[in-house]
């Protein structure tokens, strides 16, 4: 499992998930907190004035009351998810898809070759499109307010 962090440039952090691991939410803490020293690293100023927001889907572990008071003592702003709105998550709709559609088919010998590929795929990715999934995201999130929150696809 892949676990990916982007902005409106490119991938901030990303991090695949041990074998056996499970998604709960004390590992998605630490993931948070690596998370928040690499920003704290690529960008400081912005780390210190928390000008930025997290947006996550509604994942168990993500929606979890420790998740929840961690990110609260950390001071990041949290960008509400509707619920069960997966085409508003980006990582759905633009990130996944990526290294999904061009690894389709592929025979790898290990995790270690299917890791360095998602990497190399992800890296390949140009900062017009992240700029472009941002925009996408807007217009989605748009298209939730005018139908009152209501199902919609394809429109």
């Amino acid at each position: 499992m892949l676990i990916a962090f982007f902005d409106s440039d490119s991938i901030i952090h990303k991090e695949f998930v041990p074998v056996g691991q499970t998604m709960n939410s004390a590992f998605y803490e630490e993931v948070l907190k690596r998370l928040l020293r690499r920003i704290h690293c690529v960008w400081p100023g912005l780390h210190r004035t928390g000008q930025w927001m997290l947006l996550h889907d509604n994942a168990p572990a993500h929606c979890a009351i420790r998740v929840h008071q961690f990110l609260a003592q950390c001071c990041v702003p949290v960008l509400d998810h509707p619920p069960y709105s997966p085409d508003l998550a980006p990582a759905n709709f633009f990130l996944f898809p990526r290294p999904k559609s061009i690894m389709k088919g592929t025979s790898f010998a290990d995790m270690a070759a299917i890791q360095e590929r998602v990497t190399v795929v992800l890296r390949s990715i140009p900062t017009e499109a992240f700029a472009d999934n941002f925009q996408k995201l807007y217009e989605r999130y748009q298209k939730c307010v005018v139908k009152n929150n209501d199902y919609f696809e394809g429109q």
